[in-house]
């Protein structure tokens, strides 16, 4: 998704988080560890790992591209023509955690992700090519589709679980 401006990127991200947060504290907790959500053995915690990873990942990238060096995208190890391997290995990473962890760990992305964007001018956000490491894009190029974009496919992957039920 294309953005006009920083305002209407952080009301993007903040609104689809909230749906996201009122959405899951619906759903009670014994469903968190139910298969199927996504796919044939996805739990919900699952998914909310999964959401808390690629914003760590995107975290890791900025990071690492703000201090010269070059981001392994999309991580170490993989392509990005490898992501249904890479989300295997995230679930595998955050199986033993707790609901209550995964949550923490989502929170704690967002506030980090909302505290970076909320320092960076409109021109970092949004010029394409301002930041070396994102080449000829825009942040939010790589910041939407681990943030707003990330959050509204959960809403419909829970949507569609739910309607199952």
């Amino acid at each position: 998704m294309r953005y006009e401006s920083k305002a209407s990127f952080l009301n993007d991200v903040v609104r689809e988080y909230e749906s996201l947060c009122n959405r899951l504290h619906e759903i009670d907790s014994e469903k968190w560890e139910e298969a199927g959500l996504w796919g044939d053995d996805w739990t919900l915690k699952d998914l909310v790992a999964h959401l808390a990873e690629w914003q760590h990942m995107f975290l890791t990238w900025h990071r690492d591209g703000s201090e010269g060096r070059t981001p392994e995208m999309p991580a170490a190890g993989y392509k990005w023509n490898e992501t249904p391997r890479l989300n295997r290995a995230i679930q595998r990473k955050h199986a033993s955690k707790s609901r209550e962890a995964v949550v923490e760990e989502l929170d704690s992305g967002h506030t980090e992700i909302l505290a970076l964007v909320e320092k960076l001018t409109p021109a970092q956000l949004l010029e394409p090519g301002h930041f070396e490491w994102t080449r000829k894009y825009p942040l939010t190029t790589y910041l939407g589709p681990n943030t707003a974009s990330h959050y509204r496919f959960a809403n419909k992957v829970i949507d569609r679980w739910l309607r199952r039920k």
